[in-house]
């Protein structure tokens, strides 16, 4: 599975070829800063890391610059990446981010397989959350101790009105 930094970089070069340079100038116009911000030292070197791996190229068309074009192994390992987080509940909200974020790489069949399976899989996380609470609180806890819990459920609900509203878009 790629890093976070890889899928924003792969995700950009399905848009067209570009340097790095642009790349954070878009990152910036994303205000991605504020929920992953990526520094220029991780995009270079992480640029780096997906040409040797050959998921990017340089195409060579800048003598000062490298310009970089996703390839298709590139296009292959974004969409495998993209699914597989569609097929994962991780609490660490910006892995979904960027799932919905880059998964305009998926066929509007793939995406709406993805989110059937993303539906079920939060179902399932929301009604064993909600059962956990419930035990932990016939125990009298403090909300010190289930606050936990109630961020877990507060991330599972927003996902499932994400999904429903993506879903209204195609």
């Amino acid at each position: 599975m790629l890093s976070k930094t890889s899928i924003v970089i792969l995700g950009m070069l399905r848009k067209g070829e570009m340097n790095a340079y642009d790349m954070l100038k878009m990152i910036d116009r994303m205000n991605m800063k504020y929920w992953f911000p990526i520094g220029a030292t991780t995009l270079y070197e992480t640029c780096l890391r997906l040409e040797k791996k050959k998921y990017i190229v340089n195409t060579g068309e800048s003598d000062k610059k490298a310009v970089y074009k996703l390839t298709e192994p590139g296009l292959k390992e974004l969409k495998s990446t993209i699914c597989e987080l569609f097929e994962r509940v991780d609490f660490d909200s910006v892995w979904f981010c960027l799932a919905v974020m880059y998964s305009g790489v998926l066929s509007k069949k793939e995406l709406s397989r993805e989110i059937g399976i993303r539906e079920k899989i939060l179902e399932e996380y929301e009604k064993g959350t909600l059962e956990n609470k419930e035990r932990l609180l016939q125990y009298d806890v403090s909300y010190i101790e289930v606050c936990a819990i109630d961020r877990m459920i507060q991330i599972i609900r927003m996902e499932k009105e994400t999904l429903e509203r993506f879903k209204e878009q195609f």
